[in-house]
């Protein structure tokens, strides 16, 4: 049973190409909660504004189909909790983004080294072959 070099070799390569797609998706996912994360961030600090420039005004919250009268400091700590929430939240999910990346890159290295060695082996077997026909 004889093995084809080559063949073992692109295999290898498809390996390594079907993981880096596998890593492109992940990342692509993490950004999108990045993107969620960051509006419920923006929308949270916009109430947050809001409420410091209406501090008199009468504020709801809703708890199933009711609205109910809410403390003012009470929904401003809610506020606070929600945003310190998001935000480590955010940080986690920019470090996971950081980690794909690199391995992102790492896996785009490995594969032009695998194909350039690839190419190196292919011109040597036809160096080779073109010397063993002209004997």
């Amino acid at each position: 049973m004889t093995t084809n070099i080559g063949a073992q070799a692109a295999d290898a390569v498809n390996e390594k190409l079907v993981e880096r797609q596998k890593l492109e998706q992940e990342m692509l996912a993490h950004h999108q909660d990045l993107q969620t994360l960051i509006s419920q961030r923006n929308e949270n600090e916009m109430v947050k504004e809001v409420r410091k420039k209406s501090s008199d005004a009468t504020i709801y919250k809703q708890v199933g189909p009711v609205l109910l009268k809410n403390d003012l400091s009470d929904a401003t700590d809610t506020v606070e909790k929600r945003l310190e929430f998001i935000s480590g939240e955010i940080k986690k999910i920019e470090g996971f983004i950081s980690k794909k990346e690199g391995r992102y890159e790492e896996l785009g290295k490995a594969i032009q080294e695998m194909q350039s060695a690839m190419q190196k082996a292919a011109v040597e077997a036809a160096k080779a072959a073109a010397q063993q026909a002209a004997s």
